[in-house]
């Protein structure tokens, strides 16, 4: 089978199109024919060995974590899947795998693929809604009437982070730019900030929870935004203990994680479309380098899949 590995950590010249067996799967595992692979930031954080001191590779590596396919073999302990059946997937961040033709996953990170959407639609899903869920239903315990920030609001995960508190009644706020900002009231945000403006933190504040997806200046700037007690929950680094000690405040990163039974819901949502999902934009297997440096660089226009 095709798949792109890198052998040492690099920029994106250390991405290599080889070609390699069909992996073997284990008995709590599935085989999956994957239909189209997603390409996140982690994708070139791990590439460039930015994460390599708390996720460590051994090479050669398979990129990719998240994907869209079909399953062509089961593990006999795998008691909830069978061989032709629809699913999306998000291998754990020690394995990878997904930009391959291939992938072997455990069966306990794949959920079936939602009759609603199709398969280059369907891939984006595991990332943004697991991450987005995660941050705001188990890490935060968000309640109906609280007033949310989403930092970052036009991206994949804040998308999601949107639709998701919109259903169970909150108030949100989210900053954004260009095109973005209209794009995000039409799925039903409350108020949208144009963070290209220089003085947009001081339309801010008293918010219950803030949702960080960016990090840096931008989270240490957001401290002051919250109520005392409020909350706020990071996918970029952790919020500094000093600062939440200085204000009074909880915080936490979020660790994303598939978790098919406690997604049932938004799954649900995503069905009866409550949920709705921006197209991505497709590229071919073979632009892997090109896709990748468009994420890097920040340029996509959407989340990008690769098609296999």
């Amino acid at each position: 089978m095709q798949a792109v590995q890198i052998n040492k950590y690099g920029d994106n010249s250390v991405l290599e199109q080889v070609d390699i067996p069909i992996p073997k799967i284990l008995p709590d595992q599935v085989l999956v024919k994957v239909k189209y692979a997603s390409v996140n930031p982690v994708d070139y954080k791990i590439r460039s060995g930015f994460m390599a001191s708390v996720l460590p590779k051994s090479f050669p590596f398979t990129l990719g974590w998240e994907a869209s396919g079909i399953i062509t073999d089961t593990g006999h302990d795998v008691l909830n899947y069978k061989t032709g059946d629809e699913i999306i997937l998000m291998s754990n961040f020690m394995q990878g795998g997904t930009y391959a033709e291939y992938v072997a996953v455990n069966a306990g990170e794949i959920m079936s693929k939602p009759t609603s959407l199709d398969f280059a639609d369907a891939a984006v899903i595991p990332f943004s809604l697991g991450t987005a869920y995660t941050a705001l239903l188990m890490d935060t315990q968000i309640m109906p009437g609280q007033k949310l920030l989403i930092l970052g609001a036009g991206g994949a995960v804040g998308r999601m982070a949107i639709q998701i508190a919109k259903n169970l009644g909150l108030e949100v706020t989210g900053t954004a730019k260009g095109n973005d900002i209209q794009e995000l009231l039409s799925l039903g945000i409350d108020h949208v900030v144009d963070y290209t403006k220089a003085d947009y933190f001081d339309a801010l504040n008293d918010f219950d929870v803030v949702l960080d997806l960016v990090g840096g200046e931008t989270q240490a700037k957001s401290f002051k935004t919250l109520r005392k007690g409020g909350t706020i929950v990071s996918t970029t680094q952790p919020p500094d203990s000093g600062e939440l000690q200085h204000y009074g405040l909880n915080g936490k990163m979020t660790r994303t994680k598939c978790d098919p039974e406690k997604f049932a819901v938004p799954l649900q949502w995503l069905e009866e479309g409550k949920i709705k999902v921006k197209e991505p934009q497709i590229m071919n297997f073979g632009s892997a380098k090109e896709a990748l440096a468009l994420v890097e660089n920040r340029e996509a226009k959407s989340k990008i899949v690769l098609s296999l």
